[in-house]
């Protein structure tokens, strides 16, 4: 019994993850939308094993709502926005293939990351229209659950899916009870 527990820790560490090294995104783009000399990447992520890269080529400046406009209007990804006049809130996604993860709780949705590096992420604090882009830049919206009061995402980008604590924990059940058997 005592090994069945801890393979069950053991998988539950595994699961949550370890700090990755190097890039965190290698797919290759899906498509490539705009032109110029300069290229960021937009990454939709929705569940770690379904992630799906754009780069966006510009010259002079631009921002995140530039590239997500012109890989939205460049082929079958979609983008759901409210313009307040004051600011645009990007609040959904699509994607052939994406699926968004069922985390079994109601705080769910997109967070915003950036990186200069596609390693180091930041959790975004600034909308799209905020974020001046340079030349190899990465943004990141993944899709995750949230703890009630909203505060941090609990996925970063590149990280698997993980199941609700109580979901796991009916899982680790499971085994037990299968392995008694």
């Amino acid at each position: 019994m005592k090994k069945i527990w801890m393979m069950f820790v053991v998988s539950l560490v595994s699961v949550q993850g370890v700090a990755m090294q190097g890039p965190t995104y290698s797919n290759t783009p899906e498509y490539v939308a705009g032109s110029g000399v300069n290229t960021a990447s937009i990454t939709l992520d929705f569940d770690g094993s379904s992630a799906f890269v754009f780069h966006y080529q510009w010259d002079g400046q631009a921002t995140a709502w530039d590239a997500l406009q012109a890989i939205d209007a460049a082929g079958a990804f979609e983008m759901s926005y409210a313009d307040y006049g004051w600011g645009v809130w990007v609040y959904d996604f699509g994607y052939p293939g994406g699926t968004e993860f069922d985390y079994g709780a109601a705080n769910t949705g997109w967070a915003y990351f950036t990186s200069e590096n596609n390693s180091d992420w930041d959790f975004s604090m600034v909308g799209v229209q905020g974020r001046t882009l340079t030349d190899g830049s990465w943004d990141s919206w993944v899709w995750t659950d949230y703890p009630a009061d909203w505060s941090m995402p609990n996925r970063q980008p590149g990280q698997a899916a993980v199941p609700e604590p109580l979901t796991l924990a009916l899982l680790g059940v499971g085994a037990v009870l299968m392995r008694r058997r």
